[in-house]
């Protein structure tokens, strides 16, 4: 029976089809909401379909289960993050700017996206390196590709003098680690906005914390 429905849901999503997308986009709508609201790893199917308003055999007629439907929204999340990256490592701003606007992106993902992104920089991308499926395949590239955005905009700061000298890749790892740590203490719902949390960091990268001498 589950080969059965896997079949089906595999053969309706090739047909295609707007109204099959849609729910779909509708489904991913709710479980983000769910996640929000109980946590990914309290949620379950029922919670998705109840809060999708549909039933559960109708939700698996569109998608696998949780983490299928997490794998989609994280997908899309990291996507988004690594694109954003591209276009300002490409853009003519100073170097600079562009870390500034790099660590003020990440946190308004990391806002919209909570807190199934997070769960991802938890517990998921850990197990990228054992799992062979095409995504995680996927997901590993689109991680090499944010590195190197972050890594090209560090690069073309020590280049232009921008910044003190060092190791770009290094610097970059430390950056990007700093703000993946944020997921064992920032909720958006708790009144700290992602916004000012940026602000801060950027200020801690680009200025450092040693007080200049007059």
């Amino acid at each position: 029976m589950v080969r059965g429905l896997s079949s089906r849901r595999s053969n309706a999503r090739s047909a295609g089809g707007d109204e099959y997308e849609r729910k779909r986009k509708a489904i991913v709508m709710a479980a983000a909401a769910v996640f929000r609201e109980k946590g990914f790893a309290a949620a379950n199917g029922d919670d998705i379909a109840k809060k999708a308003k549909m039933d559960r055999a109708s939700l698996y007629y569109y998608y696998g289960g949780k983490q299928e439907i997490f794998r989609d929204m994280v997908g899309e999340a990291v996507t988004g993050n690594v694109l954003m990256a591209e276009q300002i490592a490409a853009s003519a701003d100073s170097a600079p700017n562009k870390l500034r606007r790099l660590i003020e992106g990440l946190f308004s993902s990391y806002a919209h996206h909570y807190p199934y992104l997070f769960v991802f920089v938890q517990e998921e991308m850990t197990r990228l390196t054992k799992d062979k499926s095409t995504w995680s395949i996927t997901m590993k590239r689109l991680d090499r590709r944010f590195d190197d955005a972050v890594i090209k905009i560090i690069q073309n700061g020590l280049d232009d003098g921008s910044f003190n000298p060092g190791d770009a890749r290094l610097m970059a790892v430390a950056i990007i680690g700093m703000c993946n740590w944020s997921h064992r203490w920032f909720d958006p719902s708790r009144g700290i906005e992602g916004a000012k949390i940026a602000t801060a960091f950027s200020d801690l990268v680009l200025n450092g914390m040693v007080a200049k001498q007059a």
